[in-house]
């Protein structure tokens, strides 16, 4: 096995509130981490931008860069222009991007009660807003496939399902999984000056093939890795590589890590067992080592991967170099 972080790492997925900064700063030096993307965390807990901003930079100067969520409470006529107004006063005080969560398409109603679909013209002045702007938008649309499958036994996903009850959309009410990737892709290709980063690997590592096809057609859409090393391992090594190797200027390295942030459910930060969850992608992408576990492993399924040893060119593409090109004045 070849030695860790041979390029540095940019997570492009995290989530934290501004009294975690120093304990993201030891999680950084931990797994030689150049830099993080925080996304939407203040928005999701009402804490001021202009003096979240100043806390982490304080701690953590240009290392982390912000994404804010739009408030989705504001839903009186012309709330797409509000929402685009304020994602320009956020990126004027040093925002770099724009994050979506799984919310819209699937909680969100207007004042007529309506869910407000991904692809609601309603929405376009901020997609516009964003292009505009020229910071992407990573946005996060339905979840896993089995999260819309019935609630038994015979789902993968059963062991987590019992702990997050809610994540279960398959109940009458919820838009199916694909009905809500054919919105969002829409909202992309309507706006092909916006770049839009795909969370979870576009939110569809259960088939490779669409994702590549996604990719293909649309030249403004990217995915990140986060917390779906488990899904894409679950295809044969070769199929998963050879995706990687096709779309290596397309596909951002994320986690998903969660410091205390978007709820109330999060224990205190603990960097060795963070540590540990980062050390189990390295094996995953670096090596051909066979029956790995992966982070969320057993709970997120009872599979095990093998490597898929991506070459050096490629990690540096995933790990760090597609980030710099895609969000506005990184300087890792």
């Amino acid at each position: 096995m070849r030695a860790i972080h041979t390029y540095p790492v940019f997570d492009v997925h995290v989530h934290f509130t501004p009294d975690r900064a120093q304990a993201m700063a030891e999680i950084m030096k931990a797994n030689n981490l150049c830099g993080v993307a925080n996304l939407g965390v203040l928005e999701r807990r009402g804490i001021p931008f202009d003096e979240a901003m100043r806390a982490f930079r304080d701690v953590l100067g240009e290392r982390a860069v912000y994404f804010p969520s739009p408030d989705f409470r504001d839903i009186a006529p012309g709330f797409g222009e509000r929402m685009a107004q304020e994602l320009e006063r956020k990126v004027d005080g040093g925002a770099r991007g724009l994050k979506i969560f799984k919310d819209l398409g699937l909680r969100h109603k207007d004042a007529d009660g309506n869910l407000i679909t991904v692809d609601d013209v309603r929405l376009d002045p901020l997609w516009a807003k964003a292009g505009e702007l020229g910071v992407p938008v990573l946005i996060h649309v339905a979840d896993p496939v089995a999260f819309f499958k019935p609630l038994n036994e015979a789902n993968e996903r059963w062991d987590e399902l019992q702990l997050h009850p809610d994540w279960h959309f398959g109940a009458p009410g919820f838009p199916d999984h694909d009905t809500l990737l054919a919105q969002r892709n829409r909202a992309i290709e309507r706006h092909p000056g916006t770049t839009f980063i795909g969370a979870h690997l576009g939110n569809y590592p259960e088939d490779l093939t669409y994702v590549d096809r996604c990719l293909d057609r649309y030249p403004n859409f990217y995915v990140d890795t986060s917390a779906r090393v488990g899904e894409v391992g679950h295809h044969p090594a070769e199929e998963a590589r050879a995706f990687f190797l096709k779309h290596q200027d397309r596909i951002l390295f994320g986690t998903d890590l969660v410091l205390g942030a978007v709820d109330e459910t999060r224990t205190e930060p603990n960097v060795e067992r963070i540590t540990h969850t980062y050390d189990l992608h390295w094996p995953y992408f670096e090596t051909d080592e066979q029956q790995l576990e992966y982070p969320g492993y057993p709970v997120q399924g009872r599979w095990k991967v093998d490597g898929i040893d991506l070459p050096d060119d490629v990690l540096e593409k995933l790990y760090v170099g597609n980030a710099r090109r895609l969000i506005p004045g990184l300087q890792v």
